[in-house]
């Protein structure tokens, strides 16, 4: 008599391909970046979107009277990927309104665009601009 097979559950699988999380606060990583995202607190809703999407823990979130919010970039961290200005709704608010004048802009290339900075949340700039207009190093 042939004996039935025991099938494993994936209780009894053992774990593998994981990766600890927040490996990448022990690192800094902004060093080669060629762009540097230039926060505006005056313009930001709070939405924590840009936080959410942030791949490198290069923003820091603070106790305010709303609960937890959004504080300025740690640009030890920040590679200058580009997604948190991808990702605004308010850059992205601002994307649509100007897109029906020019449709090439987007939050990345929105800079510079009347209308644009005066009113985005994230600036996405280069090296020398953060240096000289914003002091960021």
């Amino acid at each position: 008599m042939v004996k039935k097979q025991e099938i494993k559950t994936w209780k009894d699988i053992a774990v593998g391909g994981i990766v600890p999380s927040g490996t990448g606060e022990h690192f800094n990583t902004g060093g080669w970046r060629s762009k540097v995202p230039v926060w505006k607190k005056e313009n930001c809703i709070q939405c924590l979107t840009c936080w959410a999407f942030c791949p490198d823990n290069a923003i820091h979130l603070v106790d305010g009277a709303k609960g937890r919010e959004r504080a300025d970039f740690d640009y030890d961290k920040c590679k200058g990927c580009g997604i948190c200005p991808e990702e605004c709704p308010v850059n992205g608010k601002i994307t649509k309104a100007l897109v029906a004048t020019n449709p090439k802009i987007t939050p990345s290339t929105g800079h510079d665009t009347p209308g644009f900075d005066e009113k985005a949340a994230i600036l996405f700039v280069g090296i020398k601009e953060a240096k000289e207009k914003f002091n960021i190093k």
